[in-house]
């Protein structure tokens, strides 16, 4: 997902480097809590339906592409 370019982070924030730092180094980093927060929502984003809206006739009822 990385390396697809799926993940956006904002090279502005100040918890940007320390976030990448986080990341590069895991497992062997001293702190972890900013990678096991990503794999938590990147485990959870995987599991949620995204919800689907379907726009339809007002007259027919048929789905309008």
């Amino acid at each position: 997902e990385w390396q697809a370019g799926d993940w956006l982070l904002s090279r502005n924030a100040p918890w940007t480097e320390p976030f990448v730092e986080q990341i590069v180094t895991f497992p062997a980093a001293r702190h972890d809590d900013m990678s096991d927060a990503m794999s938590q929502a990147a485990a959870w984003l995987l599991e949620a339906s995204i919800p689907t809206v379907t726009i339809t006739n007002a007259f027919t009822g048929l789905p309008i592409d």
